[in-house]
């Protein structure tokens, strides 16, 4: 099937694009930035000062006429190795020529901008699936959604300290151990990427538990979300952390191989939500460095 072409708005076009959105009804992807870095990214095109300061952000449309058929938002991620798609809006109920089309020129101009891997999250049995696996992209995890009970009472202090700049490299290797090897090869091989879906998670707070040498539990609290990585027995203490750290309404991300901590969130009272995919399509081949080993030099016989 031949895509339609997706051009790349300059900041005057999206800033256009703002009071458009209300005919583009139909979300494929809605983060909680997507709407927010549009906005902004309008803003910052009328040349006003004192604005906060924006990620690159990459904004694509199809037009018919006039009027859209898609928008598309991503927006580097730190480190420059990865991209996110945190918006796409059609104006059709479902149109996956539209929405592979997008996300191939997204791939596209992001690779020009020297990304490595490009990271979107849907809806679990999304109609628009078609369209998004025909874009190139591949889900490689699912993540469940809990909402964040209300708090009954205050919570007694646990064994949680508030993380800084140093603990990046040992919370890396915590995300190595807990992690299965068949996700990590698809989201973060190198530490360089793990920057990238770092930054995906939008962690305002971050707080571990320290072991002997190593970490042992590591939570991050968002606006909306909070996460958890646990390598022994702190999952209950790192909920309570949650229950009382996490701004109302939130949610509790838990990753499909997170099956202890899904039950556990049951029964301390944090109700299910829904289900989403986690997809990537890889922009450059990743071809590892041959190993060279030292041997001992020796005459050239006569």
């Amino acid at each position: 099937m031949s895509l339609p072409r997706a051009d790349a708005l300059s900041p005057i076009d999206a800033a256009t694009l703002w009071p458009q959105l209300h005919r583009l009804k139909t979300e494929v992807i809605a983060t909680r930035v997507g709407e927010n870095m549009l906005l902004g990214a309008g803003l910052a095109a009328t040349g006003l000062g004192h604005l906060p300061r924006l990620p690159r952000t990459l904004v694509l449309g199809i037009r018919r006429g006039l009027r859209y058929r898609g928008v598309l938002v991503a927006r580097e991620l730190a480190g420059g190795a990865g991209w996110e798609v945190v918006s796409l809006r059609i104006s059709r109920v479902t149109d996956a020529e539209v929405v592979a089309g997008l996300l191939v020129s997204a791939a596209h101009e992001a690779s020009l901008r020297g990304a490595h891997t490009l990271y979107l999250r849907y809806a679990e049995a999304s109609p628009h699936e078609d369209g998004i696996l025909h874009g190139g992209f591949v889900g490689y995890t699912r993540e469940h959604l809990f909402a964040t009970p209300a708090m009954t009472g205050a919570a007694a202090g646990g064994p949680f300290r508030k993380a800084v700049a140093r603990d990046r490299a040992a919370i890396f290797r915590l995300y190595c151990r807990v992690v299965p090897e068949s996700v990590r090869r698809a989201e973060a091989v190198t530490q360089q990427q793990w920057r990238a879906v770092f930054d995906s998670y939008d962690c305002e707070a971050e707080h571990i538990v320290e072991g002997a040498d190593t970490l042992h539990a590591w939570v991050g609290i968002g606006e909306h979300e909070a996460r958890m990585m646990c390598d022994g027995g702190e999952w209950e203490a790192g909920l309570t952390l949650v229950h009382r750290r996490a701004k109302k309404p939130g949610s509790l991300v838990v990753s499909e191989y997170q099956e202890q901590l899904a039950n556990l969130a049951e029964e301390c009272g944090f109700l299910p939500l829904g289900t989403r995919v986690v997809a990537a399509r890889q922009l450059a081949a990743r071809n590892p460095l041959k190993e060279a080993a030292a041997v001992r030099s020796a005459p050239v016989p006569q």
